[in-house]
């Protein structure tokens, strides 16, 4: 799966502010890169937002995100 090379991780790595955020940035100006998917078990999915659906990486304690076609 492809996902934008933007991520949340650190202190804003909250559920509410992935989501905030997702409301908020123009994904159009972010690059995206493809998701090794073999270790898929690690993605949670939080939610879809403006056509951005909303993933939070548990292992590794990040969110990121992948257009809505691109799942």
């Amino acid at each position: 799966m492809k996902s934008f090379s933007t991520i949340l991780q650190g202190e804003e790595a909250t559920e509410e502010y992935a989501i905030e955020f997702a409301r908020c940035f123009d994904f159009s100006e972010s690059e995206t890169e493809e998701v090794t998917t073999r270790h898929k078990y690690y993605f949670i999915f939080i939610d879809t937002v403006n056509g951005i659906k909303i993933y939070y990486q548990w292992r590794a304690d990040y969110y990121f995100f992948v257009p809505e076609l691109e799942d």
